[in-house]
């Protein structure tokens, strides 16, 4: 089964009887089902902590997101497209049915003699090139919000530098030794900016959370 490139055909919900109690009820079913999907992108999940940092990426561009785990594709509705990032995730969505229209966006290398939409991490172009396949499944994205930015929290260059080594998958050991200093040190820096974003009222509970802030506030690309 292979997921075609053309434009996204919607399931229409099916009608309800026609009486009077049900029917601004029915009115809400529909305005749901036809107005917050358009922009929905679901991420079929790998395990790891770019399964969320990939989903802050699409919604900064605008669109909304969700991580998906792969047995729960063939109960997903009318997504506006699908983000994998392997071969073996390909593969799952390609045994639903019911997802054969929509756009699949191949985050990673590709896979031969599959016509999809590839995009290649930490390739020039590649944020952009994202953000035009959600664009061509999803229509317009959403304006960012001022407050969004406004609340975005700061961050020096030496913090950025060993957080984004540590973040984006190094171990606490692994980013010491990359930039030569203790592991104390990394804990600090950790603790520090975790308690800026915690005042911004941005709670950190992890370093996978970190990474999500991170790339909301636009300082780490994947």
């Amino acid at each position: 089964m292979s997921v075609p490139l053309n434009d996204i055909h919607r399931i229409t919900p099916p009608t309800r009887p026609r009486t009077t109690a049900a029917k601004p009820r029915t009115t809400r079913h529909v305005a749901a089902a036809t107005s917050r999907p358009a922009r929905s992108a679901a991420v079929v999940a790998e395990g790891d902590i770019f399964d969320a940092a990939l989903v802050a990426l699409v919604e900064s561009a605008g669109y909304d997101s969700v991580v998906v785990e792969p047995a729960q594709l063939v109960a997903l509705r009318d997504p506006a497209a699908i983000v994998v990032r392997s071969a073996a995730m390909l593969g799952f969505v390609r045994r639903v049915p019911t997802l054969r229209s929509v756009k699949v966006i191949f985050v990673g290398n590709g896979v031969a003699g599959f016509e999809h939409i590839r995009v290649a991490p930490r390739a020039p172009g590649a944020e952009e090139a994202l953000q035009r396949a959600l664009a061509s499944a999803a229509g317009p994205p959403t304006p960012q919000s001022a407050p969004a930015l406004a609340n975005r929290v700061r961050l020096t260059d030496r913090e950025l530098e060993i957080l984004e080594t540590y973040t984006l998958g190094a171990t606490l050991r692994q980013t010491s030794r990359i930039h030569s200093i203790a592991e104390s040190t990394v804990r600090e820096h950790y603790r520090r900016v975790a308690r800026r974003y915690e005042e911004a009222g941005r709670p950190i509970g992890n370093k996978a959370r970190l990474l999500v802030e991170f790339i909301a506030d636009g300082w780490v690309h994947p």
